[in-house]
């Protein structure tokens, strides 16, 4: 029963955000994709490296062609995520940190590693920690700032 209601959070995680985009407008969609695209390959990086120093074990999937990744997160979590946060605060850096720090923590210490790692038991730490899990999230939110204003710098001067 457990490994059911996992699944069923897993593909909650894979189909829910993107339902989310149709209250955002068709050209801010647009405009930030390319950034949350780049979210979700580094993310995938992230996993292959994770996965070869064993930072986790990770026990449910659901696109088992997919191992040894958090499909769910790669392929819809961290893509909306990244655009809905680049949405309200991109041009203001210090809040678009703080927000992501905020995030980041939610996903790497609290709540979520309690629920997705200890009550249905997707995935396991191994040799990693969460703080270090967080440390790694917060880098990448700011390669990421970084890369979407190289973006608009390359968009301003076609």
């Amino acid at each position: 029963m457990k490994n059911l209601l996992s699944k069923i959070v897993l593909w909650a995680i894979l189909i829910i955000p993107w339902l989310t985009l149709f209250f955002l407008k068709k050209e801010q969609v647009k405009h930030f994709m390319p950034v949350g695209i780049l979210s979700s390959f580094l993310m995938l990086l992230y996993n292959l490296v994770a996965y070869n120093e064993k930072h986790w074990i990770i026990k449910v999937h659901i696109l088992p062609w997919l191992k040894p990744s958090f499909e769910s997160f790669i392929l819809s979590g961290f893509i909306v995520t990244t655009i809905w946060v680049f949405h309200f605060t991109y041009q203001r850096f210090w809040i678009y940190l703080l927000t992501n720090i905020i995030i980041d923590f939610m996903f790497a210490i609290f709540p979520l590693p309690n629920l997705l790692q200890n009550k249905l038991g997707i995935y396991q730490l191994v040799n990693i920690t969460p703080w270090g899990r967080f440390i790694i999230f917060v880098i990448l939110s700011i390669v990421i700032y970084g890369y979407q204003k190289w973006q608009e710098e390359i968009f301003n001067i076609n």
